[in-house]
């Protein structure tokens, strides 16, 4: 599953090097900050790395997913 609808718009523009849309999954990297939550993602196909900062309700609605995601993954 993609996760590109978690990043900011002008992330979610960016072409991969083959000419494709990215295709981002979170990475285990996860941290609070005062109000936001900053969560890594990483490009399935070119390994591009981006972050994205979340507010707490857009965070808490996702969490039980991405939490589904990097289970899985480990």
């Amino acid at each position: 599953m993609k996760f590109n609808f978690l990043l900011p718009r002008w992330e979610q523009k960016h072409r991969c090097p083959e000419g494709g849309e990215h295709y981002y999954l979170p990475t285990s990297h996860i941290e609070a900050t005062l109000e936001h939550v900053a969560v890594r993602f990483r490009c399935k196909k070119c390994g591009r790395l981006t972050a994205a900062f979340l507010d707490e309700p857009t965070y808490h609605t996702n969490k039980r997913l991405i939490n589904k995601y990097i289970g899985e993954v480990k």
